[in-house]
């Protein structure tokens, strides 16, 4: 059973870092598969691990609930978070996300580097969090004026090193701390 999941969660993270760095985007049919495996491999290891895999994928959609609102993410990035909640479960998933956001931050300041990045004004930084504050007081437009994308990091790649991160090479949460 461990060489099934290890194959599966493999494929799964594999094709969605490879398909957020080609395509800038993680489609759905991957999304699809991967909660159907995930929720599966629960299901078939028994009624704790179906409702681990089930609070894992409600964990990975709440966590990233806010950035996406702000526009800092996408949905697919949102959603594949979601669809590893659901095949590692609840336990790793803020040991994920610590990973996640560390290979996002070595991976913009690589983008920065070489001059891919766009330095961004106190205004625009301001409007974001304005959006995050204030979600229930003001409706939250389509496109953010004065904003242009010349580069994002690709949240699929880095969610996918963060899982193999904080699930193979450190399990316990010992360098993470947590």
């Amino acid at each position: 059973m461990d060489l099934v999941f290890n194959l599966t969660l493999l494929a799964i993270i594999g094709m969605a870092a490879f398909f957020d760095i080609k395509e800038r985007r993680i489609p759905n049919w991957i999304i699809l598969f991967g909660v159907i495996a995930g929720l599966g491999l629960g299901g078939f290891q028994g009624s704790t691990q179906l409702l681990f895999s089930l609070l894992g994928f409600s964990v990975g959609l709440l966590f990233l609930i806010l950035p996406f609102a702000a526009g800092w993410m996408g949905a697919g990035d949102v959603k594949f978070f979601a669809v590893v909640g659901a095949l590692v479960g609840y336990k790793p998933m803020p040991r994920v996300f610590f990973y996640s956001c560390i290979v996002a931050g070595i991976t913009a300041l690589i983008a920065l580097a070489f001059g891919k990045v766009r330095q961004m004004s106190f205004k625009n930084f301001w409007t974001d969090w304005k959006f995050i504050l204030l979600p229930l007081l003001i409706s939250l437009p389509d496109n953010k004026p004065g904003r242009s994308r010349v580069y994002s990091v690709p949240w699929g790649l880095a969610m996918a090193a963060g899982t193999i991160m904080a699930y193979y090479l450190d399990p316990l949460g010992h360098w993470a701390g947590f």
